[in-house]
């Protein structure tokens, strides 16, 4: 009997402490900012909210997007030890950018979405929104000029918008400003589908259309490079060669360098890497001499009238 009774004491102490000490991990993993992990876990998908029953001690935190989220994107966060309720160093939680944006919505728009901009990560598509901006430390530029220095603006405002819920494809998760982010109101679409993680910003109220979160393969002019073979021609008298032309002006480079290059697209959303010489991207109009100078080919721009003037004299 005497042994059965120690038994079940050393059973209880080892019992106490693997609660003390996952309690203590659980909580030090929440002060980082991760979710604890030695507990049951449940969700209420009606509130949000996504507990933690642990063996000494329970947590609960309120979910923004998906329980796959840490906890420095979540709201609500409580832990409490033997009802003793333990704070959360607030250093650790997420800290608001503190912008507003402007738009001008599109009056009577019966368009489609318009590919706004585009890199490897990701796609984001305007609907009947004729301008959007970023107003920040009292100065306003374009959402378009954000993007193009850093795409995680997308993130400051996924954060500051409110998640309604799942869209009736059970996928595509919905955003409405519900604090006055915007000046006229926004909503915003989040794409979950394989090879779709696109990204659309529309008017206050505008419903799922058609086109939204399906594949489009249109991304070709935001994303493609340019590449130059090296040149193994050591003539140091080369002459200069004329590689477009349109009825203003001559295009040329310095020497002969068309044959050379090709325009490269990367592998992504699914679709295999691309290479295509820019003599045939030229021929069949698939990017503008703008569009390949903004993106840095380097080459001479001249007038025809001006050279036909040389030429005369």
């Amino acid at each position: 009997m005497i042994k059965f009774l120690k038994k079940i004491r050393n059973f209880l102490i080892l019992v106490f402490l693997f609660g003390i000490v996952t309690a203590t991990l659980d909580y030090f993993r929440m002060n980082s900012g991760f979710t604890p992990i030695f507990n049951i876990s449940k969700y209420d998908e009606q509130t949000k909210v996504q507990s933690f029953r642990g063996l000494f001690y329970q947590a609960s935190r309120k979910v923004k997007v998906s329980t796959a989220e840490s906890l420095v994107d979540s709201s609500d966060i409580e832990y409490v030890v033997l009802d003793q309720k333990i704070n959360i160093p607030k250093q650790y939680k997420k800290q608001e950018r503190d912008f507003s944006i402007e738009t001008k919505d599109t009056p009577n728009c019966i368009s489609s979405s318009n590919l706004y901009y585009a890199d490897k990560d990701i796609k984001v598509y305007t609907y009947c929104l004729d301008d959007i901006n970023i107003k920040e430390d009292n100065k306003s530029d374009s959402l378009l000029n954000y993007l193009k220095k850093d795409n995680k603006i997308l993130n400051d405002i996924d954060y500051k918008l409110v998640y309604t819920g799942l869209y009736n494809d059970g996928s595509t998760l919905m955003y409405s400003d519900l604090y006055g982010l915007s000046n006229n109101g926004l909503t915003m679409y989040r794409c979950n589908k394989e090879n779709i993680n696109d990204l659309y910003l529309a008017p206050k109220n505008t419903l799922m259309q058609a086109d939204f979160c399906t594949y489009k393969d249109d991304d070709y002019k935001f994303i493609f490079e340019i590449h130059e073979e090296p040149d193994t021609n050591t003539a140091t008298n080369q002459e200069k060669e004329v590689f477009y032309e349109d009825d203003t002006y001559l295009y040329e480079f310095d020497k002969p360098t068309l044959d050379r290059i090709t325009i490269t697209t990367p592998a992504v959303r699914g679709k295999e890497a691309t290479s295509i010489p820019l003599r045939e991207v030229l021929a069949n109009k698939l990017l503008t001499i703008d569009e390949l100078s903004e993106k840095g080919l380097k080459f001479n721009k001249v007038d025809k009238s001006t050279e036909i003037n040389n030429n005369i004299n």
